[in-house]
């Protein structure tokens, strides 16, 4: 479900704070929900490095495909003692070594299956939301989530319900599918997803932001089928999908993949206009409003590629047809608006040596373009990418994903190159700039909006278990700005300088401290005037026992404006990630306790607070709570048998 926080379901039982401090690296204030939900499905059902191919190994994220075929190489031509001796000569990235650590093994001699997992889920508020005051909430104003997974053999099964605070059903939202293997066919019935090519016609939901994954992105490449086991209510597919391979040699394949969908979605129809005009993606039927909009049409789909793969090179041609009840009139650019339209793309991938070059090209319903295309050579110490980005502005893909300043692609064009370098064993400095444009109308008039990005961050170990992040991030881009005459384009200067340290004692004891600052700096003053904002939080987490940790975190912070907000990451519960815009002045604190109660038993309780002063509420909507203070409580028990 997508909120004024961005919410996903996705990491493991038993992640710690310190493991959230790295979740935070790879994120930053994007969370990728089917990265994160796969991080959290392999560390239940590990891959076995002796036996899995490198298609295979190239599920997990941030393992590339030329990376994962040096790890199945190297796993079969040496004698590896751990995980962490394959990453060591691999030269990792920290990424790359958590994924690989948490979600594979080298071999099957201590694997043991876990067939089902259940995971519920209760959100309880301490002070209660307008919405459940005054009547606007149909139901209950508390939220709840229930989860399961099952794998026997080649069958994986998955299902999920959820229930937003203030929606009168327990389960307002259901998700089930069921993966299988049917001899060389593979099969998903239920929810599911496609990732092809660079994802301009078909992507996961969430996919990489720019942020410390610096090089990845580049040349990321699609996985194929996925099953969906999210709570966020739009951007999958639901009916039947099947990939079929045909062997041309021990090195050589086709891949031919293609699935059917008819999606419930909830709308707004215009019945005197015969029109959709809007397709909603918050997935909150909370009121009576809401209510009466929730799942009035139905989006049927057709998905189809065929790719050509050999040890070094991978082309293919992805289709996504798209057909609806009525025409959809909406400007938005998470819509195609017409009633129904094919989406296709050529794309190519190649590695050779330790260069990989990938690229697309688009075309969407109405004939628009789009070109995206990376480079990424490694070499020791370092390893250097350069991606670029074309869009047109009338051109959409409502399943296509852009690595770039806004996540549509669409009106943009970008120039994108960055560099991880590691000084030492324990001095790494990840950088990345990028230059980008796009084309956006003042009144009647368009005009060309320009910005520039630069980002570098030093990680240095002092131990194996002290760590020192201090990041900078400038961008100078055109910002709109309300006068009385109208509107403005002004040109904005924003600086962020981050500080932290981490350490992890021999004991278990994790502790973390930062400070962040952020300024915004017009550069001509016509309307805005200069911003300042800081926040600083202490951590700690402590293993009173092995089966029981207890911690917390307190921040406070001070900005002139939400312009000048710092952004915060946290973990409400394992599997449930928020980045919270902190603006104002005021507090944020949680304490929480994690008990191992068996083996297959856990159970996490945590209390959460914002404070904000000077203020007459908090928050906005059904869900805006009076007053300066927002606490909430989550409990969430995990079994697995």
């Amino acid at each position: 479900m997508v909120r004024t926080w961005v919410t996903i379901g996705a990491v493991a039982v038993h992640v710690a704070l310190a493991q959230d401090a790295f979740l935070e690296q790879v994120t930053g204030d994007a969370l990728p929900t089917p990265d994160l939900d796969r991080i959290e499905y392999y560390s239940e059902n590990r891959i076995l490095l002796d036996s899995a191919t490198s298609e295979e190994i190239a599920r997990l994220p941030y393992i590339s495909r030329a990376l994962a075929r040096r790890i199945a190489a190297l796993a079969r031509k040496r004698t590896l003692r751990s995980i962490t001796e394959l990453c060591d000569a691999l030269e990792c990235t920290e990424e790359q070594r958590y994924v690989l650590e948490r979600c594979t093994q080298l071999s099957s001699a201590s694997f043991v299956p876990i067939p089902i997992t259940l995971r519920t889920r209760a959100m309880l508020w301490a002070t209660p939301p307008r919405g459940a005051q005054d009547g606007r909430f149909r139901g209950n104003p508390h939220e709840l989530y229930t989860r399961a997974m099952s794998r026997f053999g080649a069958t994986t099964i998955a299902a999920l319900t959820n229930k937003d605070a203030g929606e009168p059903l327990l389960a307002d939202f259901v998700s089930l599918s069921v993966a299988t293997r049917l001899g060389t066919t593979r099969a998903v019935v239920g929810d599911y997803f496609l990732e092809q090519g660079l994802g301009l016609v078909l992507w996961r939901p969430f996919g990489a932001r720019k942020g410390t994954d610096v090089i990845g992105p580049v040349t990321e490449f699609g996985r194929g089928i996925e099953q969906y086991r999210s709570a966020v209510q739009y951007r999958f597919f639901r009916g039947v999908a099947l990939e079929q391979p045909l062997v041309l040699s021990d090195s050589t394949q086709i891949l031919l993949r293609a699935g059917l969908s008819a999606l419930p979605r909830t709308a707004t129809v215009d019945t005197n206009r015969q029109a959709i005009t809007s397709l909603a993606t918050d997935g909150y039927h909370r009121t009576s409003t809401e209510l009466a909009k929730r799942y009035q049409i139905t989006e049927r789909a057709a998905v189809g590629a065929v790719e050509y793969q050999s040890a070094t090179t991978t082309v293919g041609v992805s289709l996504l047809a798209l057909d609806y009840p009525l025409p959809v009139r909406s400007s938005s650019t998470l819509v195609m608006p017409a009633q129904r339209g094919i989406f296709s793309s050529i794309y190519v991938s190649s590695m050779v040596g330790s260069t990989v070059i990938a690229a697309e090209l688009a075309r969407d319903y109405a004939g628009a373009f789009a070109v995206r295309a990376g480079i990424e050579q490694r070499a020791q110490p370092m390893t250097v990418a350069l991606g670029t980005r074309w869009y047109a502005p009338e051109f959409r893909a409502p399943y296509g994903y852009n690595f770039g300043e806004s996540s549509q692609p669409t009106n943009e064009m970008g120039l994108y190159a960055s560099i991880r370098i590691r000084l030492s064993p324990t001095v790494q400095i990840l950088s990345y700039a990028d230059m980008y444009r796009h084309v956006a109308a003042i009144g009647a008039l368009p005009r060309l909006r320009r910005g520039v990005d630069f980002f570098t961050e030093l990680r240095a170990r002092f131990d194996r278990r002290t760590l020192l992040l201090v990041r900078i991030r400038q961008e100078h881009r055109s910002d709109d700005q309300s006068t009385e005459a109208g509107t403005v384009a002004e040109e904005i200067l924003r600086t962020t300088l981050r500080c932290e340290l981490q350490h992890t004692s021999e004991s278990g004891l994790n502790v973390r401290f930062r400070v962040e600052n952020g300024w915004r700096q017009p550069s001509e003053r016509v309307v805005s005037s200069a911003e300042h904002g800081v926040a600083a939080f202490g951590e700690l987490a402590v293993p009173l026992i092995a089966t029981l940790r207890v911690g917390g975190r307190i921040t406070a912070y001070t900005t002139a404006s939400f312009n000048s907000a710092v952004y915060t990451f946290e973990q409400l519960a394992p599997g449930l990630l928020v980045s919270v815009p902190l603006y104002g002045a005021g507090t944020r604190s949680f304490v929480f306790v994690e008990w191992h109660i068996t083996p297959r038993l856990t159970l996490w309780a945590r209390y959460g607070s914002t404070e904000r002063l000077n203020v007459s509420s908090l928050g906005s909507g059904p869900t805006e709570v009076p007053g300066t203070r927002d606490a909430r409580a989550y409990i969430q028990l995990d079994i697995r048998l």
